[in-house]
């Protein structure tokens, strides 16, 4: 299970949030959040498999998994197929708002737990749902 806290946000989030509240502007909010994965070199290796970042549906695809609502999870399997090739030392998953051809922003990153692994190629790697975790921490 992979956690984090608000503190990962990227500085692309931290941006919006500070011209939330310096200019009361903000970007539109993504449809779609896309899984991505990166080693322990922070390269992005999301494209060593058959399913590149994965799309998620914001809204169904992730679900509280607390009562306060400061917790969430992924409510399906992400599934990143097969990898084409042997991918070494994976050690962070990320959001991102767009897909990897597009670039797109990253929106957080976080440090899976158990990392770094390796998944040889051929070998398919899924997280089933619950599996991907974090936590916006709110003020009690």
């Amino acid at each position: 299970m992979v956690v984090w806290g608000m503190s990962d946000f990227s500085t692309y989030t931290a941006d919006q949030i500070a011209d939330w509240m310096s200019q009361g502007t903000i970007a539109s909010a993504p449809t779609d959040l896309y899984i991505a994965l990166f080693d322990d070199t922070g390269t992005e290796v999301s494209g060593d498999f058959a399913n590149d970042r994965v799309a998620t549906t914001t809204g169904t695809d992730w679900g509280f998994s607390d009562a306060e609502g400061t917790n969430f999870q992924n409510a399906n399997e992400i599934s990143f197929g097969a990898a084409n090739v042997d991918v070494n030392n994976i050690q962070d998953v990320a959001l991102y708002d767009d897909t990897l051809a597009n670039g797109g922003n990253e929106i957080a990153r976080y440090t899976i737990d158990d990392a770094p692994f390796s998944v040889a190629s051929g070998s398919e790697l899924s997280f089933n749902a619950g599996n991907l975790s974090f936590n916006v921490v709110q003020r009690t």
